[in-house]
């Protein structure tokens, strides 16, 4: 529909719509994205699960392979094996004691380690010592695979599985299928050279039982490939054998394949320094069943809810054109000028609200024009108060002037001196309400209330002021110095053993003027001064601080100009204080009896 007359349409309809609209796409969104956070959620956790669960397997695997190369590391360094492929005699009874002996070592090892099925020493001079295996016919040992691999690589462990078409035999019924092999090759420490070599099998029903133990879901299993592809070992189950060992050479852990319109995920891990591979394959849709049937009952529960929506929309809608509908009535009737009508609500919601501002509206139309009368009347009442409160400093300075052409007649000059300045102290201080002053004015001020100090203290005090005539142009709250002077004085030079001096100067500094009261009283002590401009620079912590003069100018100050400008303190006990006050660069000039500012900061 075009944009205006969806915009025409009644407020019903709107209500309606966007409910509608939004219930929807909510819902929608909510079984859309839901449903695919959920997904990836359960693949995470499965795929999760399934890595602890194969690195668990291979670390209980790795356990046994250390504890069988551990058995032959131990007896490649009996003195007993060492010396029975190492001697060229060829005494029978010699090499029987040597054997036997050897025999009853292989024998302690498999008491003590119940997953070892045999042991077998076989040395380069054709000689043999062997537990729990025997030998099938006379050939030699040496010519076996396993031998010849061992010897060909002697610094490795050589793990073979399923040892089938060996010259040996287990003295129990155990099978080539049900035994894993370790071979390695015998040195001698002292020539390196290479003496025999000592093969351990190990009962394939340990790695069986842990292998079991590790549960992937309902049709999920591990299983174990060697370096050349052969399964070590692996549940019964006719996938494992249609699984390629090039899927389990890739650099990515984790592969999708699909097997007989199956797609099942393996994932999978390497056994260190042997090329074996642990893996772990579960059907995709096992895994993913959950999230189906979630998202089955999430569109069902999300029709529902909407058809829901919908009736409770349309109730809600009227419950809100209803009264809209009535008030609106009784305002076209108000502007055809039936002020007596007023709106009845039954609710206190907003609705009833907005009917109650209504009849607040009407009663106010009746007292609208009263009300401008009253305003205006009091309006011309402030206006003669601020007469009034004009005449009141012209009454005081006319007085002021009064006393001193008085004072002037009967020669008191130390009274009209005093006279002046009070009255110029009032005058810079009312400054015909104005806020700043150039500093002209403002050291006018304070040398003001100098003067009169002086004439109270005597010669107990002196000051001088030096401030650049290239400065006094410029712009400055009114009444800034004099608290400070006033500061100065009394918790300054007042205490101090003999006279005091104020010095106060001007310059321009980094695009500002800093103005400074120096004194040479007391000083401060170090805890009170920090304490003291702590209060400046946070005026938030100072509430205790407010009514100190030094504070007031400082707020003034910061909240005129920002909290790059203001007060700060330096002192030192028993020499003085100097407070330095820090202003933007503003000009100032006189049109026609207003002050006017110039910015120049820059």
């Amino acid at each position: 529909m075009r944009n205006g007359s969806f915009r025409n349409r009644s407020i019903r309809y709107k209500l309606l719509f966007y409910f509608v609209f939004i219930l929807a796409f909510s819902l929608l969104s909510m079984s859309l994205l839901g449903s695919r956070l959920y997904k990836n959620s359960i693949e995470e956790e499965t795929n999760a699960h399934t890595i602890q669960m194969i690195r668990q397997v291979k670390d209980h695997i790795q356990v046994y392979l250390r504890e069988s190369d551990n058995v032959i590391h131990y007896l490649s360094k009996d003195e007993s094996v060492q010396g029975f492929l190492r001697s060229p005699g060829t005494d029978p009874a010699e090499l029987r004691t040597l054997q036997t002996a050897i025999e009853r070592i292989e024998g302690v090892y498999m008491e003590r380690h119940a997953e070892i099925s045999g042991i077998v020493v076989a040395g380069a001079n054709e000689r043999f010592a062997m537990k729990g295996l025997e030998r099938i016919t006379r050939d030699p040992l040496t010519a076996e695979s396993w031998y010849r691999d061992a010897v060909g690589r002697p610094d490795e462990l050589q793990l073979i599985s399923h040892p089938i078409g060996r010259n040996i035999r287990a003295e129990q019924n155990v099978s080539a299928d049900q035994i894993l092999s370790f071979a390695r090759a015998v040195k001698d420490p002292v020539t390196s050279e290479t003496l025999g070599v000592i093969l351990v099998d190990m009962k394939l029903d340990v790695v069986q039982s842990v292998v079991k133990s590790a549960s992937l879901g309902k049709s999920g299993f591990i299983f174990i490939m060697d370096h050349q592809g052969g399964i070590v070992y692996s549940p019964v189950n006719p996938i494992v054998y249609r699984i390629s060992g090039e899927w389990l050479k890739e650099q990515d852990d984790n592969a999708i394949a699909t097997i007989d319109n199956v797609r099942y995920k393996i994932i999978h891990d390497a056994f260190p320094d042997s090329g074996w591979m642990i893996a772990g394959v579960f059907p995709l849709h096992e895994a993913l069943a959950v999230v189906t049937e979630v998202q089955t009952y999430t569109i069902i529960i999300a029709l529902a809810t909407l058809a829901v929506a919908l009736l409770a929309s349309l109730y809600f809608t009227n419950s809100i054109v209803r009264p809209i509908s009535k008030l609106r009535s009784l305002m076209k009737k108000v502007e055809e000028g039936e002020l007596l009508l007023r709106y009845q609500g039954k609710t206190n919601d907003e609705i009833g609200q907005l009917g109650n501002s209504f009849n607040n509206m009407v009663e106010e139309i009746d007292n609208l024009i009263r009300l401008v009368y009253r305003e205006q009347k009091e309006k011309r009442e402030a206006e003669l108060k601020t007469l009034q409160a004009q005449i009141k400093p012209h009454f005081l300075y006319n007085t002021l002037d009064t006393i001193q052409w008085m004072a002037q007649d009967r020669q008191a000059d130390d009274i009209v001196e005093i006279v002046y300045a009070l009255t110029q102290l009032f005058r810079i201080g009312l400054s015909k309400g104005q806020e700043v002053i150039s500093l002209r004015e403002e050291l006018q001020h304070v040398e003001s209330y100098l003067v009169i100090q002086m004439a109270r203290y005597e010669e107990k005090l002196r000051y001088r002021i030096d401030v650049p005539d290239v400065w006094r142009g410029y712009s400055v709250p009114k009444i800034i110095l004099q608290p400070l002077v006033e500061n100065a004085i009394y918790h300054g030079i007042k205490t101090k053993q003999g006279n005091g001096t104020i010095v106060i100067e001007g310059h321009a500094e980094d695009g500002a003027l800093v103005l400074e009261v120096a004194d040479d009283g007391v000083g401060i002590p170090p805890e009170k001064l920090a304490a003291m401009n702590g209060y400046l620079r946070n005026p938030s912590d100072s509430e205790h601080a407010r009514g100190f003069g030094l504070y007031n100018v400082n707020e003034r100050i910061r909240l005129s100009y920002g909290p790059a400008y203001g007060i700060d303190i330096e002192s030192v006990p028993g020499e003085g204080t100097r407070i330095r006050v820090r202003l933007p660069l503003i000009h100032s000039r006189e049109e026609d009896g207003r002050h006017v500012e110039t910015d120049d900061r820059g």
